[in-house]
């Protein structure tokens, strides 16, 4: 009886390490994915706003762009009337400020919602984790049963 509980402590240990553990790995790494989403969409959302003061009147702007590696040029826009958006998949469209705004704003209920749900995942997963590991800790209290005198 002493081997067959220490096979079912085994498939419950490598359970634990090779499926529940990799898939908390798997949603913290897509929940940090999405978390720099919001973040660039929360820069462009801000970068569209402050143009927007500028105003449409002014017709260029003078700004800096950053080439990658903190590497920075002055760049001057001609019309500020309109600007490409990255809308995934290597696509871009030209939206008005407006539609930018707009866009922006629903991306980011949508990854709003998407970070939600991968937060109830991994509560999820976690508890299975705490879960398993306390099925554990019954079964090596079954295995080796402490002696009393």
């Amino acid at each position: 009886m002493d081997l067959g509980i220490s096979e079912k402590i085994l498939r419950y240990e490598s359970f634990v390490n090779d499926v529940l553990k990799e898939d908390l790995k798997k949603v913290h790494t897509r929940y940090e994915e999405l978390s720099s989403e919001i973040a660039e969409y929360i820069q462009l959302k801000n970068f569209i706003q402050s143009i927007s003061d500028v105003g449409p009147s002014s017709g260029a702007l003078k700004t800096k762009m950053d080439l990658g590696c903190s590497f920075y040029i002055q760049a001057n826009i001609s019309d500020i009337s309109t600007i490409l958006v990255a809308v995934g998949l290597g696509h871009y469209v030209e939206f008005t400020m407006e539609e930018a705004l707009r866009f922006v704003d629903k991306r980011l209920n949508l990854l709003t919602l998407q970070t939600e749900k991968l937060k109830k995942d991994s509560a999820k997963t976690k508890a299975m984790i705490k879960l398993v590991l306390g099925g554990l800790q019954e079964l090596q209290s079954i295995r080796s049963p402490t002696l009393s005198y």
